[in-house]
């Protein structure tokens, strides 16, 4: 397997990089929540029911968790046991934040995820590990899947989304900036199943998740104000028809396209001894 090519993204998470827009004190007041009524939402859950085996009680980690709304969505409305891990202190504070908000109790960990011997409290511990937006960022990616099978319970599973800036959301991503575009690598389906796979788990499902979302991409990396402007009003636009497109609808018309739906996702399971095969 090719190793992939990506520029750096360590500039977007940092306080004041363009990824996160949130203050603390705004998420208490007003905390971010997945909302059901949304297409690209109702089916990220739809991931998590049908794929993540979660049920109440089940202790979930997430990777990359800065203002995550899944993690108090998942305490409160699911009865998991929930737990986030940020390297960045200030998207580690941002998930406190949310979390407090939410009235949802959690741990957040500050730390790197990817030396789970850094954090001895939290191997082998978690049914679930999941991560929205993270894996896309590594060239190294099959070492870094491969290392997470430390946080699992034997049974455990996996499930990783990641943007999928294939087709229209490529076009909007290279208005927007090339410099964050550099910073992902692009996956289809059949990618992020042969990464896991070659990490150590084998595949529960795979796909597209959502209809169309005017607003994943983004121009954080740009200097240019003109830029900066256009992809965010396209991004206003495109968003607005997609919208009204579902109301118009009903929300039937909404296929998960390869070129179009917001979201690839993998969900797994760690093979049977795995983590002895690869020395863990």
């Amino acid at each position: 397997m090719q190793t992939a090519r990506v520029g750096p993204s360590e500039w977007l998470w940092k306080e004041g990089g363009g990824y996160y827009t949130d203050r603390s004190d705004d998420l208490v007041l007003r905390p971010v929540l997945p909302d059901m009524r949304r297409v690209r939402d109702w089916r990220l859950f739809q991931v998590f029911e049908l794929h993540g085996g979660l049920v109440p009680g089940s202790r979930v980690l997430e990777l990359g968790c800065g203002r995550s709304p899944w993690l108090p969505f998942l305490a409160r409305h699911v009865g998991c046991r929930v737990t986030g891990i940020d390297i960045e202190p200030h998207a580690a504070e941002l998930a406190r934040a949310n979390l407090r908000g939410a009235g949802a109790s959690g741990e957040i960990v500050c730390g790197d995820a990817f030396k789970p011997r850094d954090h001895d409290g939290l191997l082998e511990r978690f049914d679930l590990v999941y991560s929205m937006g993270v894996m896309e960022h590594y060239a190294d990616v099959v070492e870094r899947l491969s290392v997470l099978a430390a946080y699992l319970r034997p049974g455990g599973r996996i499930v990783t989304t990641v943007p999928n800036l294939q087709g229209v959301n490529w076009l909007m991503q290279r208005l927007g900036d090339l410099r964050t575009l550099r910073a992902h690598v692009v996956y289809d389906t059949q990618a992020l199943v042969e990464v896991h796979e070659a990490a150590g788990y084998r595949t529960i499902a795979s796909g597209y998740v959502g209809f169309f979302d005017g607003h994943v991409t983004s121009a954080a990396g740009t200097t240019s104000d003109f830029r900066r402007g256009l992809h965010c009003c396209v991004c206003r636009a495109l968003g607005r028809c997609s919208k009204a497109w579902v109301r118009l609808t009903g929300g039937r018309a909404t296929p998960e396209l390869s070129w179009a739906a917001p979201h690839v996702f993998f969900a797994g399971r760690l093979v049977p001894d795995a983590k002895a095969e690869t020395g863990r």
